[in-house]
């Protein structure tokens, strides 16, 4: 009897590397294909979409036919790759409930399913995602959503943010539908090991060769600096609502305004405060603990999931206000430079071929001591 075809879905966690592998899969997808591992979907947009369609996500914005027509084109996407397996990456799926999980795994045929779950140490993934929840529009400071999390995670509480931050129950819900040895575990390396070390980790559990992941020279998924993350919240909380709509706000404030304004600016990364290192610790060893006894296959170490001391802020972690200040002073005068040059050509019907703009010209203000990746 022949062996089963297998699909890998890698469903997160978020802010483990995820952007990164899913670029590297996505570069090397003729070289994957050669080895017998096929991206299904082929493309990350129809990742998302396959998402949102499993988790039910803005169902307002969506009709049942569309839904229907993702869902038949992953089956056929699924029927048509002549490889032994395949994978599909999407980190949101982490957050499934156990009918969602249910409604995906009957989607994908008669393939032996195996979740892959990227997980990082918990210090380094805390500030993160609050970064994501202030991208998203959120307004509360670190401090607040840290205290959001640690009343979740002492209660046991699978509940938004955490239900994305907890590796033990992410795996759980999953092995309950598979079965804890279709389970993968894998760990992010601590900070100064080699780069292309959690490719090799992820790519020996998809059995390719790692040299076929091609990782992008700069990362597609940068981190802002503690101060501009706390800029961008203060001006969330002064937007209209209809801006906070999310197809306005991707465009206008996340990517136009966080990603090619404030990602300009050099800055510090943003740390756990000294306040939250005890809870943070005996969390990650609460996670440790589960993991260990849960028996799941592990690629990399559980050791990696201890909190690095580098990793907490010896004060309360808040920006100085000088320093959102000078943020802010920053963002205005690009803003005012880019509609300044913008206003400039269509007075003079001048067309910028070759020569470098004003933005390419401005000066990034730095307002903090280093520029580092979240």
């Amino acid at each position: 009897m022949a062996d089963p075809r297998r699909l890998y879905l890698h469903v997160g966690l978020q802010k483990t590397g995820t952007s990164y592998l899913q670029a590297a899969l996505l570069a090397g997808a003729d070289g994957l294909a050669a080895q017998g591992l096929d991206l299904v979907p082929p493309s990350k947009r129809e990742c998302f979409e396959l998402m949102v369609v499993v988790r039910n996500r803005y169902e307002s914005r969506r009709d049942e036919e569309s839904d229907r027509n993702i869902v038949e084109r992953f089956r056929a996407q699924l029927d048509r790759a002549t490889g032994s397996r395949a994978v599909f990456s999407q980190e949101s799926l982490a957050g499934a409930g156990p009918g969602q999980i249910v409604r995906l795994l009957e989607m994908c045929g008669d393939r032996e399913v195996h979740v892959v779950v990227t997980v990082r140490d918990l210090a380094r993934q805390l500030p993160s995602s609050w970064q994501e929840h202030v991208k998203a529009g959120g307004t509360a400071r670190l401090e607040r959503y840290l205290r959001k999390l640690q009343r979740l995670e002492e209660a046991g509480r699978l509940k938004q943010p955490w239900i994305h931050l907890d590796a033990a129950g992410v795996l759980r819900r999953w092995s309950k539908a598979l079965g804890p040895e279709r389970m993968h575990l894998v760990t992010v390396p601590p900070p100064g090991s080699p780069l292309t070390l959690l490719l090799e980790r992820f790519s020996s559990v998809l059995e390719v060769d790692p040299g076929l992941l091609v990782p992008e020279d700069r990362p597609s998924n940068s981190s802002l600096g503690r101060v501009q993350v706390d800029l961008l919240r203060r001006v969330n909380a002064e937007l209209p609502d209809e801006v906070h709509r999310r197809y306005v706000y991707n465009d206008v404030v996340k990517r136009s305004f966080g990603t090619q304004v404030l990602g300009r600016q050099a800055g510090e990364r943003s740390l756990v405060p000294a306040e939250f290192r005890a809870w943070c610790e005996a969390a990650a060893e609460r996670q440790i603990a589960a993991l260990a006894a849960a028996g799941y296959r592990v690629e990399g170490s559980l050791d990696d999931l201890r909190c690095p001391d580098a990793a907490f802020d010896i004060g309360s972690g808040r920006p100085r206000e000088r320093d959102v200040a000078a943020s802010a002073v920053s963002a205005l005068a690009t803003l005012l430079a880019e509609r300044g040059e913008t206003e400039a050509e269509r007075r003079t019907g001048a067309i910028r071929v070759d020569r470098p703009g004003v933005l390419d010209r401005l000066r990034p203000r730095r307002t903090g001591r280093s520029t580092a990746a979240e």
